[in-house]
């Protein structure tokens, strides 16, 4: 009988300790998160720096896309554990759910058509202007331009560039390390080469690493490797690869 009861045992830690850990991200948010092809493959920023968590946690990690309705959904039935969020920390996160630490600053940044007369951000006053919502759905950056422009949302970055490109829209306005890497990496056509308007534009405190609360003690684990990967350079060499070197950034500083 003890021998029964242990075979059950062993069976079920082995169980527990073999399921993946599921990570919720954007399917196609270059240069952050973007899949490769059918068989779940994902690269990009997020990708590199939880492949690095996951090692050093010890688990195995599997890659999930966030469901349309929302990343907060996707933590509450269950499809993933944890979820890299593309909407800045800010405190009326249901108390229901725990941020990590900052993985990444957030920052606005403007951008328009190179030929357009649009240079300074006094004017883009009274223009078109279309925004991934995904990170700008609470920002109070949007109140500040709502009353002198037509702001028009996009779910779909790609969508979002091509309104700008064809001229549908005046300028976007997006995450600044997206906005850097639109203009160096996915430029189109020369006569749509697109730049960017005025300086970026702080949004918030950071995007975070949502969980359940529930999940507290993984989130504990991951701010802690957060931490040790800023002391031994291992973030900044992923920062570095995506964004380009910054010897001076320091994330929780």
């Amino acid at each position: 009988m003890k021998r029964i009861v242990f075979i059950l045992l062993f069976i079920s830690n082995f169980l527990v300790h073999s399921e993946s850990l599921k990570v919720g991200i954007l399917q196609f948010a270059p240069p952050f998160s973007s899949i490769s092809d059918k068989a779940n493959h994902y690269y990009g920023f997020v990708v590199a720096l939880m492949n690095i968590i996951c090692n050093r946690l010890q688990e195995k990690c599997e890659y999930i896309p966030i469901p349309k309705e929302g990343e907060l959904k996707g933590l509450d039935k269950g499809v993933y554990h944890i979820v890299f969020s593309s909407t800045p920390i800010t405190t009326s996160l249901p108390a229901n759910y725990r941020y990590s630490l900052p993985y990444l600053p957030s920052d606005g940044q403007f951008l328009t058509l190179k030929n357009n007369s649009i240079d300074t951000l006094n004017d883009i006053n009274f223009k078109k202007v279309g925004f991934f919502k995904i990170n700008f759905q609470q920002s109070p950056l949007l109140k500040k331009y709502e009353t002198t422009n037509t702001l028009i949302e996009y779910t779909d970055p790609a969508e979002l560039v091509n309104a700008l490109t064809t001229k549908k829209i005046d300028a976007i306005l997006i995450n600044y390390q997206a906005s850097r890497f639109i203009v160096n990496n996915l430029n189109p056509t020369e006569d749509n080469q697109l730049k960017l308007i005025g300086d970026k534009i702080p949004i918030g405190s950071g995007y975070g690493i949502i969980a359940l609360k529930n999940q507290s003690a993984l989130i504990d684990k991951i701010n802690h490797i957060l931490l040790e990967m800023e002391k031994d350079g291992s973030y900044l060499r992923i920062y570095n690869e995506y964004f380009g070197a910054n010897p001076a950034y320091n994330l929780h500083h």
